[in-house]
């Protein structure tokens, strides 16, 4: 029968806090870079529908304001908006961050990425705006905003590369 070594200081498989910390900053890194890039095409995509840019932050900021953030301009509504975004996202990619390990291939990562997304995605859409703020569901184009949910996959997939491209600390002698 083998027997498993006892634990000693070189086969210990605790994560030490200064790396986890490194995950937790590259999350925020990349929910970051993900609000960025899916707000741009939401953006785009309203704008293609002869809305404003501005229409899907604004219909997020009716979670607080009711059907006062319903508007076509840029105000305190709509950074409320993005600030709700950003919030979503960055609770996305620590969760993220929490579950997948930063040492798994890139595409790896990006594919269950984009299947997270893609999950998180229906149950914003199922459960929360459904019984939150409705007009969200019933405003907001479908198609384009999932588009920019598997954006947001992409992003947040890329997370380890954040973490992997940290800088090692330098031991001097």
């Amino acid at each position: 029968m083998i027997e498993s070594p006892e634990p000693g200081p070189l086969t210990n498989t605790s994560i030490p806090e200064s790396f986890r910390a490194e995950r937790f900053y590259a999350a925020i890194q990349s929910a970051a870079l993900a609000s960025i890039l899916s707000i741009s095409w939401c953006g785009v995509a309203s704008r293609s529908s002869s809305h404003s840019f501005w229409t899907v932050p604004n219909l997020m900021a009716g979670l607080f304001y009711g059907q006062n953030s319903l508007r076509p301009d840029f105000g305190f509504h709509t950074l409320t908006g993005l600030s709700i975004h950003l919030l979503l996202s960055t609770a996305f990619a620590l969760l993220f961050a929490s579950v997948v390990p930063p040492t798994l291939r890139p595409m790896t990562a990006v594919l269950l990425g984009i299947l997270a997304s893609s999950s998180w995605f229906y149950l914003l859409d199922g459960f929360f705006w459904r019984n939150a703020f409705p007009p969200v569901s019933l405003y907001s184009r479908r198609p384009s905003i999932f588009f920019s949910f598997v954006l947001m996959g992409i992003c947040i997939g890329l997370y380890s590369l954040f973490v992997r491209s940290r800088k090692e600390p330098q031991i001097s002698a």
